[in-house]
């Protein structure tokens, strides 16, 4: 059987060998592409594939700050998993990104809410047809 050349192989096999950091970088890098191509047809200009990888670096080094901030901000309050109060406090400096979080969190919280007295009436419903149960047997 012939073994199979690396140009035989498919993308997505090539990117699934890659290394989840180098996977990273590489589908940050195809969404600025992407983006760049709506903003070129948009705005009718030319974006070089330097500017593009710069952008890209530049992203994932702002993404590297901001984990090891988010670790970092947990690890003062002692603990090992991050929460939102340390994406919050990560986004405090944007007004508009704090604001649309906090939204988010109502929204989630409101919803949760909205879940809970349904699950609440449930469980009494539930036991008052157990004490129905338990009297209809009795007489």
């Amino acid at each position: 059987m012939a073994k199979a050349k690396p140009s035989d192989r498919s993308i997505g096999e090539e990117f699934d060998s890659l290394p989840n950091e180098q996977k990273l970088k590489a589908a940050m890098y195809y969404s600025i592409k992407e983006i760049a191509k709506e903003v070129e047809q948009e705005m009718e200009v030319s974006i070089s594939a330097q500017v593009l990888a710069t952008v890209s670096e530049s992203l994932n080094r702002q993404a590297e700050y901001y984990a090891l901030d988010l670790e970092n901000f947990a690890k003062h309050a002692k603990r090992t998993t991050i929460n939102t109060d340390d994406v919050k406090l990560l986004a405090r400096r944007n007004d508009t990104l704090l604001q649309h979080l906090n939204e988010i969190l109502a929204e989630e919280t409101a919803s949760k809410t909205a879940s809970k007295p349904i699950a609440k009436a449930t469980k009494k419903a539930k036991k008052s047809a157990k004490v129905a149960d338990s009297d209809m047997q009795e007489s």
